[in-house]
């Protein structure tokens, strides 16, 4: 018996209810209703790739949700960090988890192609693995390069008639040097922001005073930067969110490299989902201007027939 939607949209809000990355669970919703779309076919195969898996919260929750898809216990995560395997491997036995790095065509030498290609917040630390001691931030377009070049990688695993499924952050399309005026709250939102520009690395983050303390000027690509950390700002994780450029490409930069790669985009979606928090921290002054779009979610095909 086929699970309606609402069987769905119960489940995830029960399984996900303690998941505090909104984010995240719009990319397992959208995965599981392609994993849901292929497994009509009762012959079709659905294997998961995820590449950057960390401690498998994705590729985990989709595989015991849809165990019973055929072949889907053949899904394989992979991620650099030994610490992440090491948990991926004790939470979920049935799987196969490898230890490497995914940019390194030699270390997924041997993987084998699947029929769902995961991409969920990986691609934004490959960008910022590509910062310069003598630039004193990331190399922009040599580290889109290398976006481009693991994208390539993963295409490579990717089945005929297989999707690869990317989330991860958004530049604006707009001129990112266009100045804006924020007001911070509260004196703790000012003082969060202070962290923010002394602490984050992949970019000097520059801003003038306006002669109110609770006001300053930044260019929008600061501030987009500024505000889609201010999240983790005073948590353990800070420690290396600061560390990454959540933005790297914009939504006709994503078109591009897709459309080059040969993928077929079936659907494309913008997202933000922390307005809320974003707006308890600051209000924006400068007129026409809002908060930015904060994620993408892309759906693409390789084109050819389902093996």
């Amino acid at each position: 018996m086929q699970e309606s939607d609402e069987f769905w949209d119960f489940y995830w809000e029960v399984h996900l209810q303690d998941m505090e990355d909104l984010g995240k669970r719009e990319a397992i919703l959208a995965i599981s209703k392609l994993i849901r779309r292929l497994a009509v076919n009762p012959d079709q195969r659905v294997r998961l790739l995820e590449l950057g898996c960390g401690e498998g919260q994705i590729i985990g929750a989709l595989v015991e949700a849809h165990a019973q898809v055929p072949s889907i216990n053949a899904s394989h995560g992979v991620d650099y960090s030994r610490k992440s395997i090491e948990i991926c491997r004790r939470l979920y036995p049935g799987m196969t988890f490898t230890e490497g790095d995914f940019t390194h065509p030699d270390q997924m030498a041997g993987l084998g192609q699947f029929e769902i290609v995961l991409l969920v917040n990986a691609l934004h630390e490959v960008f910022s693995t590509g910062y310069s001691r003598d630039l004193g931030e990331v190399a922009v377009e040599q580290s889109k390069q290398r976006v481009e070049q693991a994208l390539t990688s993963a295409v490579e695993h990717l089945a005929s008639g297989g999707y690869l499924v990317l989330f991860d952050g958004l530049e604006n399309c707009g001129d990112i040097h266009e100045r804006i005026c924020i007001r911070f709250r509260h004196w703790q939102a000012r003082r969060r922001f202070e962290t923010f520009s002394h602490e984050y690395r992949p970019f000097r983050i520059a801003y003038r005073e306006t002669g109110d303390p609770f006001v300053v000027e930044l260019s929008y690509r600061d501030f987009t930067r500024y505000i889609t950390k201010s999240i983790f700002l005073d948590k353990h994780l800070w420690q290396t969110e600061r560390l990454e450029s959540y933005q790297y490409f914009n939504e006709d930069e994503f078109r591009q490299v897709f459309a080059r790669l040969g993928l077929v985009i079936d659907e494309l979606r913008t997202l933000t989902v922390n307005y809320e928090k974003w707006y308890s921290e600051v209000e924006i002054e400068t007129a026409s201007m809002d908060f930015p779009v904060e994620h993408i979610l892309i759906l693409a095909r390789k084109p050819g027939q389902p093996e």
